[in-house]
Order: structure tokens, then C-alpha cells, then sequence
């Protein structure tokens, strides 16, 4: 990565002004609706105590009877799919194991009662049987107008309900009803007359086993008694009270402690700042902030019951809030719950809602500030640093062409630049100026240390050189010969170690220039290979390349040069009557040379050093081959092959027969 793209990067750091803003938003977000939460509560709890002091149409206190609103007169046939269709659902008795269930309806003035009883153990009788007698019945205790009645109700089997009084004897009103058996046990449908106005009604479930034991159920006293609870049910006449106490705009749903609806009133009205919000902006809000907001309410408007947590709280003696989202999904809803208590008992809870999207609004315009400071903060800050890397990255660039052109390809140090500038560049750039101004001074010192040694070697080489030549014309004792041998051979090694040494050094400098090109390899190295068969006479060279021509982007002099060093290389160690084979194949993108020749084995621990310089395995100069050998040649080979990008390595041929030498080369850049 660039310089400048690191800086481009760290100048992301800015991004934690938006998401410190972000965080400030969301605790605003959350003061806001705390405060609007506290004020609904404050409004739900001075309705509910407007409603407490007129107590009349509350529930009574102690337990009682919801009375359904029956869409129609259901037909007495001791089926429940008339008050399911109502929406009635049953109170149930039994304790753990509820096995009496009992829903009171209303249709005009006249009231229903369904009963389920839940009896497998069968013992049957009849209502007007005497009392002592032990079977399954069912007993009513009504309040009336007239006071309190009890009736006794018992089938033998499915048909029209039994009814009578405690004593046996006809009831003194006539009610309508049917019994009916089903596999689980009975129910029975009933109607009392539509004069007769109920005030109170107890129910006990008599049900007794095949072994005389029996079992109760119902609405009874701890004394065995029962107990008539009483009737309460939609009170119509509490609307105006409530409509007349209801802030505007809002809805308001009163409940008994079963969560039954007793009253309801109002509508809930549309935010005028609902229309401000673009819908995805309000939905992009909602995601963020208002994650924990409640699904829509599963009750429809005219729900008969309300079950919500914020509701079981508020009948529970304390109050609840939620928000949620109306079914349509385009509002907010918050409602709240609290107790109407009366006497220091919840005799019912108050449910007030309302729509409120100020909460969005305030939270857009806190977003869409703190969206536009922080983009023109980003923008500021990342020009400014934009314009930081550029300036830095074109000073160090600078600095880097001048370090590339320091050298010149004779290796001459060219001037360094110098700045002024007191920055960690200005002082980079001031070093590398010292460092090469010291490079320069020994680069001259070897140039002429170069010279200086080719003169001062030259002519003690040269003295003594003369000098065994006038003792070759001595009269010298046969003794002495094999000595002076000895120094020629020396001499002539000394001669031969200062000329490789310039070559080398004048191809180290070649390597560094060279320019890359494109050249056909396969063609060098047929070249090369007719140039070297009449040198390796009488010793056979075989070759081996393909038949079409491989490109490859590199030095084609210097790879010949290499190609020289191998050769000579072969020829020192191959016999006459031996064989020299060169291949070439193509290797990815770039190509492998092998140079094979017949002759002794390299040694395993020479294979590592064999291509240093100044290592030669030739224990003795071959006067018939060439000049005396210094070990330069390969380590020549080397250089070639790393300008290339490649390596050279050298291993012994399977079956010990000779030696191959290979030259793995890519594209130079």
C-alpha cells in the first residue's frame, strides 16, 4: 500500500466523530422517549383516577362473572360453536386440572350460561330427584330481584335440561336448556327468562365415581357454600366518562382483572410529523434505534379482550409502558397501562394509546446534523491529508530517483541532491548524500587501487619473468630445472589471476547494465553449440532443443558468455572419447538449459561451494585444454542465472557416468 493510501486509511479514524454523535443520538433517542413515556403514564393515571371516584360501573370487588355480548341468541343445543363465533371464552374450575368450565352470555336482555363438565365416571340422575340421592348435577345460585334462588340441574341422558329447585319441586321461573353427552363428559346450554334480572350467580359441579366418592368445582367458599359472584360485563354508560376525560387523539381501553374489555372510547389520531419523514429514512431509524420496538398488537380495535404485558402489570397493582408499531407499520405506538384502584383494591386497569412519531422527527434532525458536520469534517480531513500524502509521497519519490541514479553504469557516484527541509526526509536525504560522498571517495580509491596494482603486479611479473629466461640460457645442475619449472608455472598463474580478475570485475559491471530484450533461445544455443563442436573435437557434443523457437526477455550476451563458462567447464573434464550434451526445454514462463558432460563425479561436499568464486576442482593446470583455471568461470554462471531471476545447480548423472550442470531461467523485467 502507497503512502498515501495509508494516510487516506488512518484519516478513517475520523469516522469515530460520527459513531461518538451516533452514540449521543441514540442516549438522546432514549431520553426522548422516556419523557414521553413518563407523560402518558401521567395522563393514564389522572384518568384512571377520574374514573375511580364514580366506582358504580367497575367491576365489583372479589372475583365475578364477565358477561359476554352474544352476537345473536345462541340455540340451546349444548354446542359451543354459537360463543365461539362471539368471541365468549370460559372460566374454568378444578384447581390444577381445571375440569369445569363455565362462559356467561348476554343477548338482548335475556342471559345464557354454557357448562362444560369434564366426567368420564358416569352416574347420572335426574333433577327432580330427591336430594339425599348421590348422581352428577350441577347447581345454580342465582340473585334476583326477588332475592336468592338455587336450581338444581341434572340429566339422565342427552335431551332437554332438567331443572329444579333445592327441594326437587318445579323451579319458580322457567328456564330453557339441553343436555348433552359426549364422550368427555357433558355440557349443558341454558337461558334464563329475559324479565329475570341476575345480579349474583354461583356454580357448583357435582361430579361422583363409580366408588361414591365425589368431587366439587365451582365458585365456592371455603365452608363448601357457594358463592354467587357478581355479573359485570361491557358498561356502555362509561364511554362519555371517558371520552369526556380521554386526552385528544388518544385511545383509551378499559379492563377487568381477567383483561375483559368493560369500556373503550376514543381514536387514536395521526402525527402531523408523520408526513415529514421520508419512508425509508423513518425505516432506517426504526431499524437503528428503535430495535426493541414491540410488533403490532395481535387484538383487532374492537377487541373484546386485551392481553399485553403492560396490562398484566397494571392489573398486577403496577403500571407498564410499550411501544409498538400499528398494524399498518408506518406509526409508532405507545401505549401505557395503570391500575384503577378504588379503597386501595384494582378494581380494573386503564390502557391509554397513542401514536407518536415526534420522537422520529427529533431524531432526524439531531441525525441529519450531526450526518452533515460529520461528512464536511471527513471531506475536510481527507483532502487535508490527501494533499499531505502527495506533497510527502512526491518528496520521497525524489528521493528514490535519486538513489536509483546515484551510480552510473561505469559505477561512478553522480551527485547527490541536498534539502534544506529539517523534517526525518530532509534527514534521510542528507544521509544518503553523506553515505555516498564516502562511497564515491572509496569508489576512487579502488579504481585507481585497480590500476595502481595492474602496474606495480605487472612489472615484478615481468622482472622475474626475464630473469628465468636468462637462467634458460644458464648452465643450470639438472637438479635445479624441476625448481625453475615450478617458478614459470607460478608466474604464469599469477599473470593469468590478474586478467581474471578484470574480466570478472568488467562482466560484474556488464551484468548491472544489461538491458533486458527479447530473443529466441532456442537460436542462441544452436549458435553457441556450432561454435564450441570444433573446440571440443574429438569429443562428441550432442544437442538437443525443441523445434520451434523460445522467446525469452533477458541478455542474450551474457547468457552466450555463460554458455562459454559451461563449455570450457566441459571440456576441461570430459575425456577425448567422451560425450557432451546440451538440452533446453521450456519451464513456465521461463526456460531450463542442461549442460551434460562425461567425465568424474562431483564430490557431495564440493556441490554446495562449486559455484563460489575462486573454488576450482582441476587439481593441475591443462596446458592442452587452455589457461590455468581459478574457479571464476562458474560463479560467472551463477551471476547470469540470478540476473535472469533463476539459479544454476549442478548434479552427479544417475549411473555416476558424469556430471550436469543446469541453468534455470525467467524473464528479466
Amino acid at each position: 500500500m502507497t503512502l498515501r493510501g495509508k494516510l487516506l486509511l488512518l484519516s478513517l479514524s475520523i469516522l469515530a466523530l460520527p459513531w461518538a454523535g451516533w452514540q449521543f443520538v441514540q442516549q438522546l433517542e432514549v431520553l426522548l422517549r422516556q419523557g414521553q413515556e413518563q407523560a402518558l403514564l401521567a395522563s393514564a393515571e389522572a384518568l384512571a383516577r377520574g374514573i375511580a371516584v364514580r366506582p358504580a360501573n367497575l367491576p365489583a370487588s372479589g372475583p365475578g362473572w364477565f358477561v359476554h355480548r352474544l352476537a345473536f341468541a345462541p340455540r340451546l343445543d349444548g354446542e359451543d360453536g354459537d360463543w365461539r363465533a362471539s368471541g365468549a371464552e370460559p372460566t374454568a374450575f378444578g384447581g390444577g386440572t381445571p375440569w369445569l368450565r363455565a362462559s356467561v352470555g348476554r343477548d338482548n336482555d335475556r342471559l345464557h350460561l354454557l357448562v362444560h363438565v369434564d366426567d368420564t365416571s358416569r352416574q347420572r340422575g335426574e333433577a327432580h330427584w330427591p336430594g339425599d340421592l348421590e348422581f352428577d348435577r350441577v347447581r345454580l345460585r342465582l340473585l334476583g330481584p326477588g332475592g336468592e334462588l338455587v336450581l338444581r340441574l341434572a340429566n339422565s341422558a342427552s335431551g332437554e335440561l332438567l331443572v329444579a329447585g333445592e327441594d326437587g319441586l318445579p323451579p319458580p321461573i322457567r328456564v330453557e336448556g339441553f343436555w348433552r353427552e359426549h364422550d368427555r363428559g357433558y355440557t349443558l346450554e341454558l337461558a334464563l327468562p329475559q324479565a329475570f334480572d341476575v345480579r349474583g350467580l354461583g356454580l357448583e359441579a357435582r361430579d361422583l365415581d363409580a366408588a361414591g366418592q365425589r368431587r366439587l368445582a365451582g365458585s365456592i367458599n371455603a365452608d363448601g357454600t357457594v358463592r354467587a359472584w357478581p355479573l359485570h360485563g361491557y358498561a356502555g354508560a362509561l364511554e362519555p366518562a371517558l371520552l369526556a376525560l380521554a386526552p385528544p387523539g388518544m385511545r383509551v381501553v378499559l379492563v377487568d382483572r381477567e383483561a375483559w374489555v368493560i369500556a373503550r372510547a376514543g381514536r387514536i389520531r395521526s402525527d402531523a410529523s408523520e408526513e415529514d419523514l421520508l419512508p425509508w429514512r423513518r425505516g432506517l431509524y426504526r431499524a437503528l434505534l428503535f430495535r426493541d420496538t414491540l410488533p403490532a398488537a395481535d387484538e383487532a380495535p374492537d377487541a373484546r379482550r386485551v392481553v399485553r404485558d403492560e396490562v398484566a402489570a397494571a392489573i398486577a397493582g403496577g403500571s407498564g409502558t410499550a411501544w409498538r408499531r400499528d398494524p399498518g407499520g408506518a406509526r409508532l405506538l405507545l401505549s401505557a397501562a395503570v391500575p384503577v384502584t378504588v379503597d386501595g383494591e384494582v378494581r380494573a386497569a386503564l390502557l391509554i394509546e397513542r401514536s407518536n412519531s415526534e420522537v422520529l422527527l427529533l431524531t432526524d434532525q439531531a441525525f441529519s446534523g450531526l450526518l452533515g458536520v460529520s461528512l464536511v469534517a471527513f471531506l475536510a480531513s481527507g483532502g487535508v491529508m490527501f494533499l499531505f500524502a502527495s506533497h510527502l509521497g512526491a518528496r520521497i519519490r525524489r528521493l528514490r530517483d535519486a538513489a536509483e541514479h546515484a551510480l552510473d553504469r561505469e559505477g561512478r557516484v553522480t551527485p547527490f541532491p541536498v534539502t534544506r527541509a529539517r523534517d526525518e526526509v530532509g534527514d534521510l536525504t542528507r544521509s544518503f548524500a553523506s553515505l555516498l560522498d564516502q562511497v564515491a571517495a572509496y569508489t576512487d580509491y579502488l579504481r585507481s587501487l585497480s590500476g595502481k596494482l595492474s602496474h606495480e603486479l605487472n612489472t615484478p611479473l615481468a622482472i622475474v619473468r626475464t630473469s628465468l629466461d636468462n637462467l634458460d640460457t644458464a648452465a643450470l645442475p639438472a637438479d635445479a630445472q624441476p625448481y625453475l619449472a615450478r617458478a614459470r608455472d607460478g608466474v604464469e598463474r599469477m599473470g593469468t589471476l590478474v586478467r581474471t580478475m578484470s574480466e570478472v570485475t568488467r562482466i560484474e559491471h556488464a551484468i548491472e547494465s544489461a538491458e533486458a530484450e527479447v530473443f529466441d533461445l532456442r537460436a542462441l544455443l544452436a549458435d553457441c553449440a556450432e561454435g564450441h563442436r570444433s573446440l571440443l573435437q574429438p569429443r562428441e557434443l550432442r544437442v538437443d532443443l525443441p523445434a520451434s523457437p523460445l522467446r525469452l526477455r533477458g541478455s542474450p550476451e551474457l547468457v552466450a558468455q555463460a554458455l562459454d563458462k559451461l563449455f570450457d567447464n566441459a571440456r576441461g573434464f570430459c575425456p577425448p572419447d567422451g560425450w557432451v550434451r546440451l538440452s533446453l526445454a521450456a519451464e513456465g514462463d521461463g526456460a531450463r538449459i542442461s549442460l551434460a558432460n562425461q567425465g568424474p563425479p562431483v564430490p557431495e561436499a564440493m556441490r554446495a561451494r562449486l559455484f563460489d568464486s575462486l573454488v576450482s576442482l582441476r587439481e593441475k593446470p591443462q596446458r592442452l585444454e587452455g589457461a590455468t583455471h581459478l574457479g571464476f568461470g562458474l560463479y560467472v554462471v551463477k551471476l547470469v542465472a540470478e540476473l535472469h531471476r533463476g539459479h544454476a545447480q549442478a548434479h552427479n548423472l544417475p549411473n555416476g557416468e558424469g556430471v550436469e550442470f543446469t541453468l534455470h531461467l525467467r524473464p528479466m523485467p
